[in-house]
């Protein structure tokens, strides 16, 4: 399921694309989009997701200016602080209104909503296998971990999507936290080092220590000191020094398969 976020605060945004992320894996976000002015150009551009989140006030007016200036023919669900734009979201594509603050139950019926409406028809249950793959496994998402497949992470002014596979490592520095890519590119994530070890997947990723969350792929050569400790060279390469208790050594040479 393709879905587009429009929002202007990053932390709802992050806030959001964790709640979808949780309610089904399989869910891409395609990009995040802060003003009017982007939007309007970024769907003029772009093919139509499957459904898109509207915050309505945003950075540069409403979001109802968007749907204005460009014929959109997908499914909105409206989220926003105030309830007295309801009647006026309606008369749009619009199948639901979540007034923040957001909580993931809410998102979850009105993804369900979305799927009771837009599924009925064959066309569309032809054309859309993805889409019902990813509503189908709604219902079992609590039953089995799933981990993220991409995160937001911040490029100029907006906010876009990361897959985790391209990611060699994240790290904390004067209390912010990045990413490093395998291709070299560096972005800045808005989350804690502790939530984002909770949604990778431990056999790719390990939390080396307090700064470094580390992928196997971005493991150049592994370094046994003389006090036990173990020094990582990771690709790309970073200017501190990688390292591992000697406590840690042997639960992380499991998982590495030394």
């Amino acid at each position: 399921m393709n879905i587009v976020i429009i929002e202007d605060e990053t932390s709802v945004a992050q806030n959001l694309s964790d709640l979808l992320y949780e309610i089904n894996p399989e869910i891409r976000i395609l990009v995040v989009l802060e003003t009017v002015k982007a939007s309007i150009k970024w769907f003029e551009q772009n093919q139509a997701p499957d459904i898109a989140l509207f915050d309505i006030k945003i950075a540069d007016g409403s979001s109802f200016e968007i749907l204005e200036k460009v014929p959109l023919n997908f499914p909105i669900i409206f989220t926003t602080a105030y309830d007295e734009y309801a009647l006026k979201a309606f008369k749009y594509n619009s199948i639901d209104y979540l007034l923040k603050p957001i909580n993931k139950s809410d998102l979850e019926k009105a993804i369900s909503k979305f799927k009771n409406l837009y599924t009925r028809d064959k066309a569309i249950l032809h054309n859309n296998s993805k889409l019902l793959k990813a509503i189908t496994e709604i219902n079992c998402s609590d039953q089995i971990k799933k981990y993220k497949k991409s995160f937001l992470v911040n490029y100029r002014d907006q906010l876009i999507p990361l897959e985790t596979s391209e990611i060699a490592y994240f790290y904390l520095e004067n209390h912010i936290t990045y990413c490093v890519t395998l291709y070299h590119k560096m972005y800045q994530v808005s989350s804690s080092l502790e939530k984002i070890q909770s949604q990778l997947d431990p056999s790719f990723f390990f939390r080396v220590n307090r700064q470094f969350i580390v992928s196997k792929p971005a493991i150049k050569s592994v370094q046994v000191c003389t006090n036990r400790k173990l020094k990582l060279a990771v690709i790309p390469e970073h200017s501190s020094n990688i390292t591992i208790s000697k406590l840690k050594g042997s639960t992380f040479k499991k998982w590495m398969k030394l």
